[in-house]
């Protein structure tokens, strides 16, 4: 390189100053000045940032950090810097030959202006990924509130301009420059360097290029015989998908203009027009872990153990030894069994549910917090190693929300559908995506696609979700019953954003198995792990917390596409513990004797007419405890008190063992009919409170109808207290033997 930087052509002999000639040599060192400052100062900030932040780990959990965990900050920190070597080095190689050609063109030849012009050029490269990144992920920009000036740039065109636009500035300028960058110093470099120079540079975009390609672009379209193969299935989910928000569901966005006008799910309600789909199911407790290992072994939270999302070492222990999930049934039916997923899924880490395969994120524990404040604080890293080289530096970084994106999940099954179609085997698969889960942060289009264009809150890219408020007990109920009409919009119009993005991830899967010659043997389920409240009439957000409302925090979701099968829709509630005995039907599998679920495979084949499975539900962890008209509910500390961090358990955050119980005894239970819902609360006073709504008519659970209905009272609470005090479910036969009343 020093040879290249030798022959770099000096200025001729008229050039308008002569005292100092102009190479790469002459503008290597204050190149790397101007670098360096730029790094340096970068680096200082991001420390300041780290030890100023006030938007997370500002709690109890902060004092432990640096009591106890000081020294993995510092260790944290250090690892650092090897990324701020790397970016040095090709920020070097990218303003070298811009330093040196724009010194040639002036007079001011002195290294000081040579290394402000080589800082110049650093910080205009900076911010052209700054605006490349609000681009592609604006979600990072949250915490680096750089958002706005970003945004402003990219709006400033037309909108029928911007696709264009777009593609020149952040496809075309960048290649272009690149090559501009190789010439040069193929240019100043000797004849036989310029051969090898050119080879290197083509197998180099080679290394690049082929392995980006999914292993289907290799594969021709197979075309497979309908009984070549046992079924497979694959089920495709999303965390906080709601059961109502799908089109097929009669979900109707606030916009339906452009990109809009094809609706929130235009792929799912295709494939829902082929399949059945069922109208109301519901989880029995709306949090991720344990409604996943409900869902995946059949069995209701009291009976595997797992009924809040801080179990500790005993309890995962003891679920596993009781525990029969669907995966290991599939892995004794020589299944190819699978998980994959980003950070939502990363529960598999923890439990996995007889899987052979896990891809999926880390689950969350104290030191990927700790990681993640870091990393977060040192913006470079978002920046310019969310890729693979990135993720071999920082594996730790998989962990984290914002890098194993979607679109990173979807390639991942792509490529392996084109794997497994190779092999032959059968699969059992659940793909599980983070699209729909707080704080609803897609990228562009998606993120804007359904808002209106004249929102200028604090909720453009993602709802502001202050975690410290969240987990150190401060009363958010009436900050979020008191929120504006105009963010409530906006904050749905990201949601339904999400689920367009989760929609275009289906659709991507369900062409690979077309491409793959495996979609008519191929089993599709489309669900969720719970749904989420939206500000809903008598609700504010989240998940869990409440049993009030319209319950749309437990209703899912549920599509089963069986190629052959004729379409319907089913209007009967289910549950989500009924799945894997359907499935273990239709896969002629036996069924464990643990399972609690019950199988609807006859519905689906039109051999048995459908009928209701009453729906037993309970909240979970006592993140907030929202308010119950008339009632005084139980005292509670927040959640950094609640919790504890276990070191022998991988750093997991923990429910204290003195707390177990005062968690249990404070839940919200509920019983759901198809006409009817009762609500139990337990009071301060040891008492039980209980609710009943009529879902006809009051869905959203506005109108108390317990003492003008003794008679449904007297049928349903004792089959909601026999499911409390005795772990026993009832039947919609023996909870009203003579037919549900109206």
């Amino acid at each position: 390189m020093l040879r290249a930087f030798h022959m770099a052509k000096p200025d001729s002999a008229d050039s308008p100053s002569l005292q100092t000639a102009v190479s790469g040599r002459t503008c290597l060192w204050p190149t790397v000045a101007g670098v360096g400052v730029f790094l340096v100062c970068q680096f200082a900030a991001s420390l300041w940032r780290l030890a100023n932040r006030s938007d997370g780990m500002e709690n109890k959990f902060s004092a432990l950090a640096r009591d106890k965990y000081l020294q993995f900050l510092i260790n944290q920190n250090l690892l650092v810097l090897v990324a701020y070597v790397l970016l040095g080095l090709a920020a070097v190689f990218l303003v070298l030959p811009m330093t040196t050609e724009w010194s040639r063109r002036t007079r001011l030849r002195k290294r000081r202006w040579k290394v402000m012009r080589a800082l110049f050029l650093t910080v205009l490269i900076h911010c052209y990924f700054l605006l490349r990144l609000a681009n592609s992920r604006p979600y990072f920009l949250s915490e680096a509130r750089l958002g706005d000036w970003c945004h402003r740039i990219l709006d400033w065109a037309p909108t029928a301009w911007q696709p264009v636009l777009q593609s020149l500035l952040f496809a075309v300028l960048p290649l272009a420059v690149l090559l501009w960058v190789i010439v040069w110093y193929l240019r100043a470099s000797h004849p036989k360097v310029r051969w090898i120079g050119g080879a290197l540079a083509l197998a180099g975009a080679a290394a690049v290029f082929i392995p980006a390609l999914p292993v289907s672009a290799f594969s021709p379209n197979r075309e497979r015989s309908p009984t070549a193969s046992p079924w497979n299935v694959i089920i495709i989910a999303s965390d906080s998908l709601r059961g109502d928000s799908l089109g097929c569901a009669g979900h109707k966005a606030a916009r339906s203009d452009g990109a809009a006008a094809a609706g929130v799910s235009p792929t799912i309600d295709a494939l829902a027009a082929r399949s059945t789909r069922f109208e109301r199911c519901y989880t029995p407790i709306a949090s991720t872990l344990e409604s996943s290992v409900t869902f995946m072994g059949s069995q209701f939270p009291h009976s595997h153990g797992i009924r809040q999302m801080y179990p500790d070492q005993e309890t995962v222990a003891s679920m596993e030894q009781t525990l029969v999930p669907m995966a290991s049934v599939m892995n004794a039916a020589d299944y190819d069994t699978a998980a994959i997923g980003d950070w939502c899924a990363g529960y598999y880490k923890l439990v996995p549910l007889g899987f052979k395969d896990i891809d999926v994120s880390s689950f969350d524990n104290f030191k990927i917090y700790l990681s993640q404040a870091v990393i977060m604080a040192h913006f470079v890293v978002p920046l310019y190693f969310d890729n693979s080289l990135g993720y071999r530096l920082f594996p730790e970084i998989g962990s984290f929300a914002s890098f194993v994106t979607p679109e990173v999940v979807t390639r991942r099954v792509e490529d392996r559908l084109g794997k497994q179609a190779a092999s032959g085997k059968p699969f059992f698969w659940h793909v599980f995506y983070s699209c729909n889960h707080l704080p609803y942060g897609s990228p562009q289009p998606y993120n804007r696609m359904f808002a209106d264009p004249g929102y200028d809150g604090p909720a453009g890219n993602q709802v502001q979700f202050d975690v410290d408020r969240f987990i150190g007990g401060e009363d958010l109920e009436p900050i979020w019953r008191s929120m504006p009409d105009s963010e409530i919009r906006q904050i749905r119009a990201l949601y339904d954003g999400c689920t367009r993005q989760f929609d275009d991830c289906v659709s991507r899967i369900l062409k690979s198995l077309e491409r793959n010659g495996l979609a008519e043997r191929t089993i599709v389920v489309i669900t969720a792990d719970h749904g989420d409240d939206l500000f809903d009439p008598g609700v504010t957000l989240g998940h869990g917390l409440s049993l009030n409302g319209s319950g749309q925090a437990n209703h899912i979701p549920l599509i089963v596409h069986i190629p052959g099968k004729a379409p319907q829709v089913i209007s009967e509630p289910i549950r989500s513990i009924d799945l894997m005995p359907t499935l273990a039907d239709l896969l002629a599998v036996e069924k464990p004797s643990a399972w609690e679920g019950k199988s609807f495979a006859s519905w689906i084949e039109r051999r048995a007419t459908p009928e209701t499975l009453p729906s037993y539900s309970e909240t979970s962890f006592p993140f907030i405890q929202f308010r119950v008209p008339g009632i005084e509910r139980p005292k509670l500390p927040p959640m950094d008190e609640l919790t504890e961090i276990d070191d022998a358990f991988n750093y997991q955050f923990v429910l204290k063992k003195k707390y177990l119980a005062p968690v249990i005894a404070a839940k919200q239970r509920c019983l759901t009919t198809k006409l009817w819902k009762l609500v139990c609360t337990p009071t301060a006073a040891g008492d039980r409170h209980f609710a009943l709504y009529r879902l006809s008519s009051d869905e959203s659970g506005n109108r108390n109808l317990a003492s003008e209905r003794p008679e449904v009272m007297a049928a349903m609470r004792p089959a909601l207290e026999r499911w409390i005090d005795d772990h026993r479910q009832s039947t919609i036969h023996e909870i009203f033997p003579a037919g549900e009343p109206n």
